[in-house]
């Protein structure tokens, strides 16, 4: 039962460290390190869910999952010391996991038709697509966005070219090529899987947040290369021409709370100090790092 007990307390913890990102005041000053504890957090909630129904099932082997599955898959010719209610638990687990992943693949899935149509029509509309170059698409609306992939890219329409002065649509750019850049898609990917799967009210809330979060990074990316003067004129200009809108699976200039992104860029504050940034980081290593031991812990 030490398993089952030990599960239970990572999964409070993780819970509570949810709990405290919602509220916490810091996480729109160092958004790189709020992205990485939601990620922690989360996969410590799925990790721990999982680890109370596996190991409530496989209380009587009295050792860790994999350990316990291991001896469970060898006694199946023999009598086997659970349950009913034990091998539920068990199969209950087992489900959630497989459920979990094969959410994630179906998500990527469908994710990859969407950009490969999108980038299909791209080739159609713009034949002239010099490598590494932003697309520009022949649309009076403004937009901008990134379009994650293999061979992925920057597109912007010839509307927010013509909206945009020369340094706004430079800060635009090195918005979007911070998404690129640092892999942003990937990040919210998981995110965006279970919210479409489950979407309940926790889950797309926190959805949002890691997306918001993953805009102020590229923000900030852009404000190093080019002062935050042109980029909070790029998105007052964006807001102002309804420029928010973007295909599914793509990360726009524009997409995610404008109007926060612009008061935050104009009321910067220094991020929180490096002591309490290391100290948020190890802990919240330490409860993602403890489920997943008490997997492969022998008896």
């Amino acid at each position: 039962m030490i398993y089952l007990w030990h599960h239970v307390a990572t999964l409070t913890l993780a819970l509570v460290a949810a709990w405290g990102l919602t509220r916490a005041r810091w996480t729109h000053r160092s958004p790189q390190v709020a992205v990485l504890l939601w990620q922690v957090t989360a996969l410590s909630v799925l990790a721990s869910i999982v680890g109370v129904l596996l190991s409530a099932g496989l209380a009587p082997y009295q050792r860790g999952i994999v350990p316990a599955l291991i001896a469970l898959t060898q006694d199946i010719d023999h009598p086997i010391p659970l349950s009913a209610g034990q091998l539920v638990a068990v199969a209950a687990g087992l489900l959630l996991a497989a459920g979990t992943l094969g959410v994630q693949a179906h998500s990527s899935w469908r994710v990859h038709r969407h950009r490969s149509r999108h980038k299909t029509l791209l080739r159609l509309v713009s034949p002239s697509w010099p490598p590494g170059e932003p697309v520009v698409l022949d649309h009076p609306a403004a937009a901008a966005y990134y379009l994650p992939g293999p061979s992925g890219c920057i597109v912007i329409s010839s509307g927010a070219q013509s909206a945009l002065t020369a340094d706004q649509l430079a800060a635009v750019l090195a918005h979007e090529r911070a998404h690129a850049r640092r892999r942003h898609h990937l990040a919210l990917a998981p995110f965006r899987a279970l919210s479409q799967a489950l979407p309940a009210g926790p889950i797309t809330r926190t959805t949002a947040r890691v997306e918001l979060l993953l805009e102020m990074c590229a923000d900030d990316d852009a404000v190093r290369h080019r002062g935050a003067a042109p980029l909070i004129a790029a998105l007052q200009r964006f807001a102002q021409l309804g420029g928010s809108a973007h295909p599914p699976g793509t990360l726009a200039a524009a997409g995610q709370a404008t109007v926060a992104r612009i008061h935050r860029l104009r009321h910067a504050g220094p991020p929180p100090h490096i002591a309490l940034r290391t100290t948020a980081l190890l802990v919240a290593l330490t409860v993602a790092a403890t489920p997943l031991s008490l997997y492969v812990l022998p008896g």
